[in-house]
């Protein structure tokens, strides 16, 4: 192999990767703004983001590790990703509604009013809605992004489109962290 071919096999591969990163980024910002106006009955856009733009990193950060996890077990089976994506999901809620009250002095969401709830910091629903959207990522979305990577491999208008969006989230990510925090 020469050294163009392991620069573009490279290439190829941190893109997919930080593909990865930026489409559950976006989708997780999706399902948060969704989720929040239903849940606060609230009509127009709410921006659950940390950054200005359309992306939340902590689900793409989160699926990178639901996709190890379910590497290393070898789990394949719709309804054990469905039960263990629930379960890995609610334990990092749990986590992190601990590290953000300690870090910023208050919690960012509060489950009190939802059944079956733990402290307000975690509820059954949204377990299960997680491990309704975890199965939908692993089982579906992600089998998607790969057939489109694939067939748009070599594509120019592709690597433009990519480094324009990463470019997009650097600079908000560099911005937010410039200026502050949004909540």
């Amino acid at each position: 192999m020469n050294s163009t071919d392991k620069k573009s096999k490279l290439w190829n591969l941190f893109r997919d990767y930080m593909e990865y990163f930026l489409v559950y980024c976006f989708f997780g910002w999706v399902y948060e703004s969704v989720w929040c106006c239903m849940i606060y009955h609230k009509r127009g856009f709410i921006n659950r983001g940390f950054l200005f733009g359309p992306w939340l990193p902590i689900y793409g950060i989160g699926f990178f590790i639901i996709l190890g996890i379910f590497t290393l077990l070898k789990i394949r089976k719709p309804i054990l990703v469905f039960i263990v994506g629930g379960v890995v999901a609610a334990t990092a809620e749990l986590i992190a509604s601990y590290i953000i009250e300690a870090a910023g002095g208050a919690p960012m969401w509060d489950y009190h009013a939802e059944f079956l709830n733990f402290d307000g910091r975690i509820a059954l629903v949204p377990s299960l809605m997680f491990g309704f959207l975890i199965w939908l990522a692993i089982c579906v979305i992600h089998k998607g992004i790969i057939k489109l990577q694939k067939r748009f491999r070599d594509s120019k208008v592709h690597n433009v489109c990519f480094i324009v969006i990463a470019a997009l989230f650097f600079m908000d990510l560099i911005a937010r962290i410039w200026l502050g925090s949004n909540i």
